[in-house]
């Protein structure tokens, strides 16, 4: 009776949910390529209250349904597969119990976010070196301004490498310190950044495929690196009062736990 008791929770909670991916990714903000959303915060909320695998429903057909609802159509499964994904790896990654676990998770998270980097500045430089007049013609611009711009994109990816890699070093040694198995730990804060990603890493390669060079799409990440700190932000003030909630015996336990 009880295990059917929870089940029922965590499907109703799974709804309500996806209901609020849904509303808080409508709230967009329009960029070049697209817009940005508050959308990633209960995406990760999704994750944490509901495990990886109903968190990974709520979050992949919540953000799917924003994009067909807001006229986006043609991001809804790119975007289903990658939201899926952000909350599955915070679901997973915020089971571990160990601090080997951890720190296992942050070594990948760095060569991840760094090979990520690296593959964007070199994939830069080659296409504007191949032919930067034909870039210029598929985006509607001059050779000259695509040189400059790819430049600098060039300095502010290795910027974001170097900020990248001193915000692990500072979680490491707060892991190293203080092991929170509740609210707002610093495991959350490493599976975020796996999820972040694979957001930035799946959305690139979706824009390269739907607009056919790597120059265009490069001006999306800096925006959805800054949508996804937003969503940590969120997840921030939103999940120590819910564990707080959980501990006075006035709510549910994260059903994630499970």
């Amino acid at each position: 009776m009880e295990k059917r008791s929870i089940q029922v929770n965590k499907t109703v909670l799974t709804g309500l949910m996806t209901a609020l991916v849904i509303l808080a990714t409508s709230l967009k903000i329009p960029i070049i390529n697209g817009y940005i959303h508050l959308g990633d915060g209960f995406v990760f909320l999704s994750a944490i209250i509901l495990g990886p695998f109903y968190g990974a429903f709520a979050a992949g057909v919540g953000s799917m349904a924003a994009d067909i609802l807001g006229g986006f159509a043609q991001w809804a499964l790119p975007t289903l597969l990658i939201k899926s994904s952000m909350a599955m790896l915070l679901g997973l990654i915020s089971r571990q119990k160990t601090k080997k676990q951890a720190y296992i998770s942050a070594g990948a998270t760095v060569v991840i976010w760094t090979a990520f980097f690296i593959t964007i500045k070199n994939a830069l430089i080659n296409a504007v070196k191949f032919s930067a007049e034909g870039l210029a013609q598929a985006m509607d611009d001059t050779a000259e301004n695509i040189v400059q711009k790819a430049a600098g994109i060039q300095w502010k990816l290795s910027a974001a490498i170097l900020i990248f890699l001193m915000i692990v070093f500072l979680l490491l040694v707060w892991l190293i310190k203080k092991q929170s198995s509740a609210g707002f730990s610093p495991k959350m804060v490493l599976g975020m950044m796996s999820a972040g990603a694979c957001m930035i890493i799946g959305y690139y390669l979706a824009e390269v495929l739907i607009y056919g060079n790597p120059v265009s799409p490069a001006f999306s990440v800096p925006m959805n690196l800054f949508q996804f700190i937003v969503g940590i932000v969120i997840t921030a003030a939103i999940s120590p009062a819910l564990s707080r909630r959980d501990t006075r015996g006035q709510g549910h336990r994260f059903l994630g736990s499970n």
